[in-house]
């Protein structure tokens, strides 16, 4: 089961304990684990760290360039 099904409304889980039991367990793997910031956010930002895994440089990405169907340049 991805992260993002876990993220969902008791996606883990409806017994609240439990839930509650297992949102503690992923935090303590990693504390972002639920991040406050949008999903896609977090594809367009691991695309572009890969891009600037090559040279440690990003490259000017113009608005409407798109990887995967997510627009980067925005």
């Amino acid at each position: 089961m991805g992260l993002a099904n876990l993220r969902r409304p008791d996606g883990l889980g409806k017994d609240p304990d439990r839930a509650e039991t297992r949102a503690k367990q992923l935090a303590e793997i990693d504390e972002d684990w639920n991040c406050p910031w949008p999903l896609n956010w977090q594809r367009h930002y691991a695309v572009l760290h890969d891009l600037t895994a090559a040279d440690g440089a990003l490259p000017d990405i113009a608005p409407d360039v798109t990887f995967d169907g997510d627009d980067l340049g925005r």
